[in-house]
């Protein structure tokens, strides 16, 4: 357990934390040294040992294999005792001359607190690593891909329906190799810790007869009252969609309906989302980019709670590839609308009411999973590493594994009350107008009926995300905690009110780093808090540069003058509506990404009532719970926008935090107002170790069978379906919602 602190005067008594000074550079060691020193500058990470950096990024309370790769989120199920099943692709060396593989590892968890996984220890020295399906017979002869549960289904057991693959590469910037990938299925007799694969053909063999696809894979198995309805099938049929694209058309998400009782034959309806080719839905970037081609896409019916089948708000969610520069060209997307029957076949489409974005950052894959004990919509985004292209598969030696999960989500439809009905709100973006319980419309739609009946406000729907309720529980793991006093800091007197404050100064920009009373020790902590900002500097050019945080990890103060340090912060700029996380990290961009992670939050004017019955008004704070784990870092903003990341801290005394401030020297006379208000600010140090039947020995956890140990001359290939070189923006003409082109990525 822990214990509570409060502090007072956070801004008048703040002081450095103490903090060992760092040895003189002059005793750096060599660049032919193989073990890293934390105390010194580092050296390109390809200078050190295989398995040197193992340890020094790990995450202790996120799903990931003990060693080797994690990728897509995939296979979740919960089975009968309310147990989840929690699985990804698992990329592994089999030997020293042996290609990456792509298989499916697991593994079982009641609270998300602990994992065990799905093939544990045989005894105290031997692991057994956690494949439950792989590759090898003839529907799946280089890799298994992603695929979705049926609780009942082949000959009434647990089923997988998954990808096949047969050729590579594949991706959505190639041609497609007719055959590349099949849907197929797989049942389990020992609930899911492994899977037999009958003697029969795929169930989807390829993709539906004329279309030219980007790709074909991620098959998601659901039950949908709304869509029987439509089609006026029983209720109690299964649907599957088949995420893919149409090359130089767009991306579609394709719908298929059971055929037989024993899931092994499925009728093609046709596409139920479809858009042009590298299109967005809003003008100002609220709503990323549809690419050229979807990936493991899940269809949702959510109400306040949760999942409601029966009367629930239609949300479609997908990864999106080629509609961005950065982040290997993907966006997690989801959208939100009404499915209809579609008049030109056997189907339904759904109509558009918004599309917003799952995780801004480097979260991608997102998948969820049913809580059928609560009727919660759980999800699990994917976040690959983040080090410089170059150097990154060399990087993986020496980290010994890859990839991670955030923690566990909730989806869940959200509304927004009270909003002023203005030109703001009747914008496309992550938002559309609720109309009456569980329908929407689209914005602008909304906001002319409500002022055709004389109504000022209205209630905006999005969809929700947090994090999982189990979460909660970490901060009964936390070693340390305590609370800083609410704070109230403007530019005009950050100055001359703050002890203890340093400052960087760059093109007429000032970052002021106000320490908190005191800092955690290690990179694993949660922080919450709340930040109210001046309603002027809303999308306001004046304060172009202001920008209002919390430094996340900074280096020590005494370091030597000629070390690159450590410093990360998250702020909201009010002036682009963007909230950020920056990188300033002493790795360095020929080590890691240093780019910041951006994304678009509107701060709403929302309109109440007080006690004396007056109308009063009030922009919306930013509610905030941060978490870091290792490198991993992930930020949800007012159960509304998500981002996560890595910080690839090098120093150990890296870990000071402290409240944030930037600001243009112009604002420094300005009468403009720039209070900003920090309060409910705590923070909790310490994580669970969610895999806690796993040896400590990092010797143990690393399999020198299959695990990253770089063979000689390095022959192995990593399995390829992403691409470069996005295909071209189709003419202004086709564009929906008249898209300002400078606003697409």
């Amino acid at each position: 357990m822990y214990h509570t602190l409060a502090f007072t005067g956070a801004c008048l008594s703040a002081a450095l934390v103490a903090a060992s000074p760092l040895t003189s550079a002059s005793n750096s060691p060599s660049n032919e040294s193989a073990i890293p020193d934390f105390t010194f500058p580092p050296q390109n990470l390809t200078n050190y040992g295989n398995n040197s950096l193992f340890a020094q990024w790990r995450t202790k309370a996120r799903f990931r294999p003990s060693s080797n790769h994690i990728g897509d989120p995939t296979a979740f199920w919960q089975d009968e005792e309310g147990v989840f099943h929690v699985s990804g692709l698992f990329s592994y060396l089999r030997g020293p001359n042996i290609s990456i593989t792509s298989s499916i590892g697991s593994a079982l968890t009641s609270d998300f607190l602990n994992f065990t996984d799905v093939h544990d220890y045989k005894n105290a020295s031997l692991f057994t690593n956690s494949i439950s399906i792989g590759p090898g017979n003839n529907n799946d002869p280089l890799a298994v891909f992603d695929g979705s549960v049926i609780p009942k289904g082949y000959k009434g057991r647990v089923s997988l329906i998954y990808t096949g693959v047969h050729f590579l590469p594949i991706s959505w910037s190639k041609p497609y190799t007719e055959g590349s990938e099949v849907q197929t299925l797989a049942y389990s007799e020992d609930n899911g810790a492994t899977w037999i694969k009958p003697d029969i053909e795929p169930v989807i063999p390829g993709p539906p007869e004329g279309f030219n696809v980007t790709g074909f894979r991620d098959p998601w198995v659901f039950q949908a009252p709304q869509f029987a309805k439509l089609l006026n099938d029983t209720p109690e049929t299964w649907y599957l969609t088949v995420s893919s694209g149409i090359r130089q058309v767009g991306p579609r998400l394709l719908l298929y309906r059971q055929n037989d009782t024993d899931f092994t034959s499925w009728e093609f309806l046709g596409p139920s989302v479809s858009t042009p080719v590298n299109t967005t839905f809003s003008t100002g970037n609220f709503s990323g980019n549809d690419g050229s081609n979807y990936e493991t896409s899940n269809t949702l019916f959510l109400d306040e709670d949760g999942e409601n089948l029966e009367d629930g708000v239609n949300f479609v969610t997908m990864g999106a590839e080629s509609g961005r520069e950065t982040h290997s060209f993907h966006y997690s997307l989801w959208k939100m609308g009404k499915f209809v029957r579609n008049p030109l076949n056997e189907s339904v489409m759904l109509e558009d009411h918004a599309t917003g974005v799952i995780d801004w950052g480097i979260g991608y894959a997102c998948t969820t999973m049913p809580d059928y004990k609560t009727n919660r919509r759980l999800a699990f985004c994917w976040s690959n590493d983040d080090f410089n292209s170059t150097i990154s598969e060399q990087v993986g030696y020496r980290i010994g594994s890859g990839g991670v999960y955030s923690i566990p989500r909730e989806l869940y439809y959200k509304e927004i009350e009270g909003v002023v009905a203005d030109d703001l709100a009747a914008e496309n973006g992550y938002w559309s107008v609720a109309t009456e319980y569980l329908n929407t419309t689209l914005a602008n739609d909304g906001i002319a009926l409500a002022k055709a009946v004389g109504n000022d406000t209205v209630t905006l729907a999005t969809l929700g995300c947090k994090p999982a309720r189990e979460i909660l529980a970490f901060r009964e793991h936390a070693n340390h905690a305590w609370t800083e006093s609410d704070f109230d800091v403007d530019v005009s007197s950050v100055k001359s009110n703050c002890s203890g404050v340093e400052y960087t100064k760059e093109g007429g920009v000032t970052r002021a780093f106000i320490p908190f009373t005191q800092s955690p020790h290690s990179r694993r902590w949660e922080l919450q808090t709340t930040i109210s900002i001046p309603e002027t500097s809303l999308r306001n050019e004046e304060y172009e540069d202001f920008a209002a945080g919390f430094t996340l990890l900074h280096s020590s103060a005494s370091a030597p003058s000629n070390y690159s340090i450590d410093d990360a912060a998250m702020l909201y700029r009010p002036s682009n509506e963007t909230f950020m996380i920056t990188r300033d990290l002493a790795l360095g961009r020929d080590n890691v990404n240093t780019d910041p992670e951006m994304g678009k939050l509107r701060l709403w004017n929302i309109s109440s009532t007080d006690a004396t019955g007056n109308q009063t008004f009030s922009i919306q704070s930013l509610n905030i719970r941060a978490f870091m784990d290792g490198s991993f870092f992930e930020v949800y903003v007012n159960d509304v926008l998500t981002v996560s990341t890595h910080l690839y801290y090098w120093y150990k005394d890296s870990t000071r935090m402290g409240f944030y401030l930037q600001f243009s020297d112009m604002l420094v006379n300005s009468t403009l107002e720039t209070g900003v208000r920090f309060s409910n600010v705590s923070v909790w140090e310490g994580v669970p170790n969610v895999f806690p039947h796993r040896p400590t020995d990092p010797a143990k956890l690393i399999d020198n069978g299959v695990g990253f140990v770089e063979p000689p001359n390095n022959p192995n290939l990593p399995l390829a379906y992403d691409g470069v070189g996005a295909p071209p923006l189709p003419p202004v003409e086709n564009l929906p919602y008249g898209i300002d082109l400078s606003t697409v990525e």
